[in-house]
C-alpha cells in the first residue's frame, strides 16, 4: 500500500545549511523539516575546495538540529564524491547511481529537496525527475521575505527554459572559483592564488605564450611535423629579451636556429610543456581546476593543438 511506505527526504547540504553556525536563520533543510515531517532523512555533502567552508561540519551540525528537534525517525549523511561540483555531466549520474543503489521506490516515497547546492545540483534533480528514471517528488523551501509558503511543490514538464539559466549560472559559479594568475614581465614571476610558481626562464616565456594567446582572444597553437611554428619560436625570444638578460646563452642559441632557418624542436617543446606541468600540479589548486591550469594538448600526435583552459578575466598581466 502507498501509505505503507517509508517517506524519505534527501537533500544536498548547501552553503545555506550553516544556519545558527553564521549567526544566520535556519537553513533550506531545516526550514523544509519545520514544516513537514519525514521517516528517514538524508544528507549528501561534498568536500569541494570552498574557503572557510566546511561541508562535512555543516552536514554534521545539521544532522544534530534535527536529532535534537526529533523532526525525524532516522538521519543519514552520506558523502558525495565529485570532482566538479558544477558540472551536471558527472553530478547525474552519480546521483541517479547512489538513488538506484540506496533506494526501492516499491518501499520508499522519496523526496528531494532542492534548494541546497549549486545550480547544477538543481538542474539534475529536474533531470532526474522529468526523465522517469526515478520516481521522485521535488520540493524546494523559500525565504520569509519571498512572501511564498514556506515549502513549494516544483512542477515538472517545463523546466528546459529554467534549466538553461541554472547551467548558466553554473558556467558563471565555476568562473568565479578559478584563482587569479598574475604574470609580472619585469620580474618574470608568474604567482596563481597568489602563490609563486618556480618556473626556469624557457618555462615562464612558454606560460606567458599560452597566457597571452588567451588574452588576445587567439585559438589554441597548433603544432604539426616535428618543428614548432616559427612565430611561436619568434615569440618566445621576444619574451625572454624582455625578461631576462639579452646575451643569456639560450637566447643567442634560440637567435642562431632562427637565423638558419631552423625552429625548436616538438620533441624539446613538450619536454619544457611537461616539466611546466609537473610544477603546477605541485601547486595547491583545487584538484577539480587544476587541469584548466595546465598545458594540454588536443588531436592526434603530428597535428595537435595546444592551450590553457584558464578564463581571460582571471589573468592579470603586469609589465
Amino acid at each position: 500500500m502507498e501509505n505503507d511506505k517509508k517517506s524519505v527526504l534527501i537533500s544536498f547540504i548547501g552553503t545555506n545549511d550553516a544556519g545558527k553556525l553564521n549567526y544566520k536563520n535556519d537553513g533550506a533543510v531545516l526550514t523544509v523539516l519545520k514544516n513537514r515531517k519525514f521517516d528517514e532523512v538524508n544528507l549528501l555533502w561534498t568536500s569541494y575546495y570552498k574557503p572557510d567552508i566546511n561541508y562535512d561540519f555543516i552536514s554534521r551540525y545539521v544532522k544534530n538540529e534535527i536529532e535534537n528537534k526529533k523532526y525525524a525517525g532516522k538521519v543519514r549523511r552520506h558523502y558525495f564524491e565529485l570532482d566538479d561540483v558544477v558540472d551536471h555531466n558527472e553530478i547525474y549520474p552519480k546521483l541517479l547511481s547512489f538513488l538506484i543503489k540506496n533506494f526501492n521506490p516499491e518501499n520508499v516515497n522519496i523526496t528531494a529537496a532542492i534548494a541546497s547546492g549549486t545550480p547544477a545540483m538543481q538542474a539534475c534533480w529536474i533531470l532526474i525527475a522529468e526523465s522517469g528514471e526515478f520516481p521522485l517528488e521535488l520540493i524546494r523551501s523559500n525565504e520569509p521575505e519571498t512572501g511564498k509558503p514556506p515549502i513549494s511543490k516544483v512542477k515538472l514538464g517545463a523546466h528546459l527554459p529554467k534549466i538553461k539559466i541554472l547551467q548558466t549560472e553554473n558556467e558563471n559559479l565555476r568562473r568565479s572559483l578559478y584563482p587569479e594568475v598574475v604574470i609580472n614581465i619585469s620580474k618574470s614571476e608568474i604567482h596563481i592564488n597568489n602563490n609563486l610558481i618556480k618556473f626556469s626562464p624557457l618555462e615562464f616565456c612558454y606560460y606567458r605564450y599560452f597566457l597571452n594567446k588567451i588574452l588576445k582572444n587567439d585559438s589554441d597553437l597548433k603544432v604539426q611535423g616535428y618543428t614548432m611554428p616559427r612565430e611561436f619560436c619568434e615569440m618566445i625570444i621576444e619574451y625572454f629579451e624582455e625578461s631576462y638578460k639579452p646575451y643569456d646563452i639560450n637566447i643567442r642559441a634560440l637567435k642562431k636556429k632562427l637565423s638558419l632557418f631552423e625552429n625548436i624542436s616538438v620533441g624539446n617543446f613538450r619536454s619544457t610543456v611537461s616539466k611546466l606541468n609537473k610544477k603546477i600540479r605541485k601547486h595547491p589548486l583545487p584538484a577539480n581546476l587544476r587541469l584548466y591550469y595546465e598545458i594540454t594538448s588536443t588531436g592526434p600526435r603530428f597535428s595537435k593543438s595546444y592551450g590553457l583552459g584558464i578564463p581571460k578575466e582571471k589573468i592579470n598581466l603586469i609589465k
